[in-house]
């Protein structure tokens, strides 16, 4: 690995956030249920009944209707349950998810965070939805491929299952994920302080549309 991407990752790994207070004692009690599997699997069937809203655009099961919209299903619950807590505080925005998320009591936000994350995400491979045109010749999937290892995986891992906080990425949305690494490349409002904003710097326009297929292909 070159100096170059050594001390890029190390500065992303630096610049990671940590869990407040209150994520900590929320993450606390989450582990502490899926230590049983009787209270994960009450946890679960909970969840499932309160995750019926969030069918309309992420889909029953966490996988998404709509191509824009992320996927939840097989997602790290630990990263839903942060995501949820940010939306709440409003440190995140979406006008929609907001609203559900400060609705939401702190026990519904762990039983919906564990029903996904116990779902199978359908990936573009497992949905038979490979692209096949000339813009996703081999070519174009290696260099994915290639900027993947290159940086992603440092958090992601890599086959792109996450870690803990840090989001499961394998199987997503392609046009959902071009949309966000856009957004991330562009930076600026609520985006600004993510250390996603640095590693886009070192991906450009065009590596992009690769990048993202490749990481909706992996299962």
């Amino acid at each position: 690995m070159s100096l170059k991407k050594s001390l890029l990752l190390i500065s992303l790994v630096l610049s990671l956030p940590c869990y407040s207070d209150d994520n900590v004692s929320s993450i606390d009690k989450m582990l502490a249920i899926k230590n049983s599997q009787v209270t994960l699997q009450t946890a679960i069937k909970a969840g499932k009944e309160r995750a019926l809203l969030c069918g309309y655009c992420h889909g029953k099961d966490g996988n998404s209707v709509k191509d824009t919209i992320p996927n939840l299903a097989q997602q790290n619950p630990e990263y839903l349950l942060k995501q949820f807590q940010l939306f709440a505080s409003g440190e995140r925005k979406n006008y929609v998810m907001e609203q559900l998320a400060d609705i939401l009591t702190e026990q519904e936000r762990i039983n919906i965070a564990l029903y996904f994350s116990s779902q199978i995400v359908n990936s573009a491979a497992h949905e038979g939805l490979v692209d096949y045109s000339a813009e996703a010749s081999a070519e174009s999937l290696l260099e994915g491929q290639h900027r993947y290892q290159s940086f992603c995986f440092a958090c992601h891992g890599e086959s792109g299952e996450g870690n803990k906080d840090l989001p499961r990425l394998a199987g997503q949305k392609k046009a959902f994920l071009v949309k966000t690494l856009n957004g991330f490349k562009r930076g600026g409002g609520s985006r600004a302080s993510s250390p996603m904003v640095k590693i886009m710097k070192a991906v450009n326009d065009a590596q992009i549309e690769p990048l993202a297929r490749y990481i909706s292909n992996m299962r």
